[in-house]
């Protein structure tokens, strides 16, 4: 059968229609090659408009299709169900984007005509060389890989966790619950944090659905949504869980401590020890870095103290393959390091010490037990707050985190809870007091005795810095005027910032990064759940600062778009533009298996030739552009094809 190419132009209202000339389009149209019917449509996208070009598809016979109208990313789709309700391929047709290419941006009548005659010659000249396109499906799997057990990756682990769906939470630290888990008091109401969360904690280790694989990371992640192979590696395991049940025997054993990371560096803990107080799962953990055992010395005290024979020096790292129908990465932040500007005194400056490092002197768990002293053991009659350490600056972060101001208020009620005759002092450039209950909260801190604001005339506008034993605070106001204050605790309200391994973790995970380092969303404003890989969702401060709310939200959103996708004995539609191998060209040469970013060729040792595997690809073409021998195509877009299009894209006009 000869082609029979149809050309529908729409008006788009009076979007295309005033911008050029439609009946010369359509005559010009009707004049191409093959072309036996070309008309005018007043709104392709409206339901009266694709059921009138379904029924004239069919009553005349129409075997490609060319759509004139707006943005393919709109309405690509929609034209291709056209073509689908009319019995037809739904990949026999071309859509040409007018409005955005033509009408909205060339403001010359005549011009933005000249240039649609050139788009729709080149459209009629290509969508001659498509072929149909069966389009796949294929079984998915309804489990669910979640990387980061902190308070985003639980609340995403908790709403999937149902009937017919097994979870697996990969952590990287020994135990679960992230930053929040180590907090005192929430804002806005000061509940306690470890009331609040460790129930969910609880919940999800004994949730016989759930797998929680803690120290541990993801190595590689192939293949497509629906059908993912997680590969995943777990640190050596020292100390049997089930055996261990954290009475801490070993930990009184071990003649080795370090510095207490969980206490940001304010007290110590053995090279053998449980991460903090309340810790799940609350065992036992050995630091290699630091054990006798593994640095060439030979002890075996905390094995020798252990009743439960919990202790395991042989113990090696497991790596496995886990199948999963969808990932949701909530890897969460980093604060910033102040020491990386020398403006704040930090680590120079008898007490300078981080907003998260506060947190841990407050809490009852705490080096202190919660009473808030200095490094000499002092109650501080003077306590400073720093705002936009490391935030709205262009060497450091240029984002504002968003939650500090309301961290550091919320500290200074703590403070003056405790000390009720402490002086407070807020330094700051501006105030961020998002949602219904902050400016109210601010109000009230504003309010309280002993509370001082010095509003400065940048977030860098600050220097502190040790004089004759003292700590000093000098803030630079708009009109350049110096104040200062003589501090004894000073709290440095650090930016939240991606972690620095974000890069890697972004090649390993094949999602984009934005320009702030964090994980690159679908779309900010209509699709900020999803990442920018299909199957893949964000959920808490991977994304971007946020606070626990936010966070455990973010992370219920992206539990319910698996929900829905992922049906338990259900099925998914493969991407079904994929490349395609002419076994008669192809030499075996393996150029395109070692450039296919997704893993999608391979070459059986027993055949000469490559072959795809279908739910891997995603039809990028980098594979057909590198085959030296030209074996390799891209389904709608073979090389005829393209070709074809920019001959018609670069005839003369009227040709």
């Amino acid at each position: 059968m000869k082609d029979r190419i149809g050309v529908f132009i729409c008006e788009c209202g009076p979007n295309i229609k005033d911008a050029m000339d439609i009946p010369k389009l359509v005559r010009f149209a009707g004049q191409l090659e093959a072309v036996v019917l070309a008309e005018p449509v007043g709104l392709m996208c409206a339901p009266d408009g694709r059921k009138k070009a379904a029924e004239t598809i069919r009553r005349h016979h129409l075997t490609h299709v060319v759509f004139a109208a707006c943005s393919p990313r709109e309405h690509e789709q929609s034209f291709r169900d056209v073509l689908e309700s009319a019995g037809r391929n739904p990949f026999m047709m071309q859509a040409v984007n007018l409005r955005e290419q033509c009408a909205w941006v060339i403001h010359d009548r005549d011009q933005a005509t000249r240039k649609a005659k050139g788009l729709i010659r080149a459209a009629v000249q290509r969508v001659r060389h498509h072929a149909p396109i069966t389009i796949k499906e294929i079984d998915c799997r309804p489990d669910v890989l979640v990387i980061g057990a902190g308070v985003a990756g639980i609340s995403t682990a908790r709403t999937l966790s149902q009937n017919g769906r097994r979870i697996v939470m990969v952590e990287r630290s020994a135990c679960i619950g992230g930053m929040a888990a180590l907090y005192e008091d929430l804002y806005p109401d000061f509940n306690c944090a470890a009331c609040l969360i460790e129930p969910d904690l609880d919940e999800v280790i004994h949730d016989e659905r759930i797998e929680i694989l803690t120290t541990s990371e993801v190595l590689s992640v192939r293949g497509t949504q629906g059908n993912f192979t997680v590969t995943v590696k777990q640190a050596a395991c020292h100390v049997d869980p089930y055996r261990c049940i954290g009475c801490a025997a070993c930990i009184e054993a071990c003649p080795i401590t370090v510095p207490n990371e969980f206490n940001a560096g304010m007290d110590s803990r053995r090279a053998i020890y449980i991460p903090y107080p309340g810790s799940l799962p609350h065992v036992a953990v050995i630091d290699k870095q630091h054990c006798l055992q593994f640095t060439g010395d030979s002890c075996n005290a905390c094995k020798d103290a252990c009743p439960f024979d919990a202790v395991d020096y042989t113990a090696v790292p497991t790596v496995r393959n886990i199948e999963v129908g969808a990932v949701v990465v909530a890897t969460g932040f980093q604060g910033f390091d102040p020491s990386r500007s020398t403006r704040y005194g930090y680590g120079e400056v008898d007490g300078v010490i981080s907003a998260f490092a506060f947190e841990r002197l407050v809490n009852t768990t705490g080096p202190t037990g919660g009473k808030i002293v200095t490094a000499g053991g002092l109650a501080p009659d003077t306590v400073a707050f720093v705002h936009c350490v490391g935030s709205r600056t262009d060497r450091f972060n240029r984002f504002c985190s968003g939650v500090c101001c309301l961290s550091a208020f919320k500290q200074a009620r703590q403070v003056l809870k405790q000390l009720p005759e402490a002086a407070i002092h807020h330094f700051f450039a501006d105030l961020c007091l998002p949602g219904k209950t902050a400016q109210r909260f601010f109000d009230g801190v504003r309010a309280m005795v002993g509370v001082t604001l010095h509003r400065l005339a940048h977030p860098g506008a600050i220097q502190i810095s040790a004089e004759n034993g003292r700590t000093i605070v000098r803030g630079t106001d708009a009109s350049g005027a110096v104040q200062q204050v003589d501090a004894q605790l000073v709290v440095l309200a650090t930016a939240m910032e991606a972690p620095e391994d974000m890069p890697q973790m972004g090649r390993i995970l094949d999602l984009g990064l934005d320009d702030d380092g964090f994980f690159k969303e679908a779309h900010p404003v209509v699709d900020p759940v999803a990442a920018d890989r299909e199957g893949f969702y964000l959920a808490g401060c991977c994304q971007g600062p946020k606070d626990i709310p936010a966070s455990v939200a973010q992370g219920q959103a992206a539990a319910g778009r698996i929900l829905q996708k992922l049906i338990p004995g259900g099925k998914i539609t493969l991407n079904p533009i994929v490349a395609r191998v002419d076994s008669d060209l192809c030499s075996g040469c393996r150029t395109c298996e070692a450039l296919c970013p997704f893993g999608a060729l391979v070459r059986d040792e027993n055949e000469t030739c490559m072959t795809i595997e279908e739910t891997l690809c995603r039809g990028c073409g980098i594979c057909a552009a590198a085959c030296p021998g030209g074996a390799i195509s891209v389904g709608h877009y073979s090389s005829d094809a393209v070709y074809a299009e920019i001959a018609g894209l670069l005839k003369p006009d009227g040709k």
